[in-house]
């Protein structure tokens, strides 16, 4: 998954233009002259006329900076002097903090990439010392522990998707109030896939399942079960769980009437968690780029 920064911004020029709508490009050139015409004055700099200023945008020594944020509907047009690099430094929202949706859940899986590297390096140091049976035992926690961070992840995603959906459909929007009532209505639901994908159908018309194959959507239904026998059972199956489709998938894991795991199957999880995030940052990202135009010029035709 690539880090995607900077994608809540915008440097504004010729291609940049070029997105808006024929009835919306004028008002935004006047707009953004505007703007670059105040800021020129306010530093005593010369001022370009407004022909000449929408050529060559991008080598200009005072570009402008465009922020449309989907979580909370901030939006602010950013004078700057600098380079194209120095404006790669601008990653997150002004006012609620966040940045793209893509980039929060590279943070996320990065996270596990730290715990997980933390935990290999301790196991090759016991591997010296204990032999392979005494290795399964003192290792059983620690997996259990990567499965039980995994599981947050997915549901951090699946939520933190759905909600950037559901701000750019409603945009400016009270954030707050939307997340609250997204949080009382659907409780842990996005902890599991097919109970999240049941919100993402009715209130977005998504289907995640169309959108995964079989074994990536087994996989991560497996993995909550797995996390929930860790959590309420000390990854001890009982007969419940034993009448599910997860215990036969797991057979390999199973040792009497506990689950143990290795590197292997983490990393199994952990490409199913990216695989989803990837499908759904991709959906996220083009209806996004697609939305983001007629949001900011109306946003600036409704407060101007």
């Amino acid at each position: 998954m690539k880090k995607n920064e900077n994608s809540i911004y915008d440097i504004v020029d010729e291609n940049f233009m070029s997105n808006f709508s024929g009835k919306h490009i004028g008002f935004m050139k006047d707009y953004y002259y505007k703007v670059y015409y105040n800021f020129c004055r306010h530093i005593k700099k010369k001022i370009l006329p407004q022909e000449v200023f929408f050529t060559n945008m991008r080598r200009r020594k005072i570009k402008l900076l465009q922020l449309c944020c989907p979580y909370c509907g901030h939006v602010v047009v950013i004078p700057v002097q600098g380079t194209i690099d120095e404006l790669k430094s601008f990653n997150y929202c002004w006012s609620c903090g966040k940045s793209s949706a893509t980039y929060n859940v590279f943070s996320q899986l990065s996270s596990l990439g730290r715990i997980g590297h933390f935990h290999a390096v301790g196991l090759k140091t016991i591997q010296t010392i204990y032999d392979e049976e005494e290795i399964k035992s003192l290792t059983y926690e620690v997996y259990h522990l990567e499965v039980v961070q995994l599981t947050s992840i997915l549901e951090v995603i699946l939520r933190d998707f759905f909600e950037a959906f559901i701000h750019i459909n409603y945009f400016g929007v009270n954030d707050n109030y939307i997340s609250n009532v997204i949080n009382k209505s659907t409780g842990n639901d996005f902890m599991k896939i097919d109970k999240a994908n049941q919100h993402y159908k009715k209130a977005l018309n998504i289907n995640l399942r169309s959108m995964i194959d079989d074994k990536t959507w087994f996989d991560l239904i497996d993995l909550v079960n797995i996390r929930n026998t860790i959590i309420h059972n000390n990854g001890m199956i009982d007969d419940k769980f034993k009448k599910t489709k997860t215990f036969q998938r797991i057979q390999d894991c199973i040792c009497g009437d506990l689950i143990f795991l290795d590197e292997k199957e983490i990393n199994n999880y952990l490409k199913q968690v990216t695989q989803i995030a990837d499908i759904i940052g991709k959906a996220f990202e083009e209806k996004y780029s697609m939305l983001k135009y007629g949001l900011i010029a109306n946003y600036y035709f409704n407060n101007i």
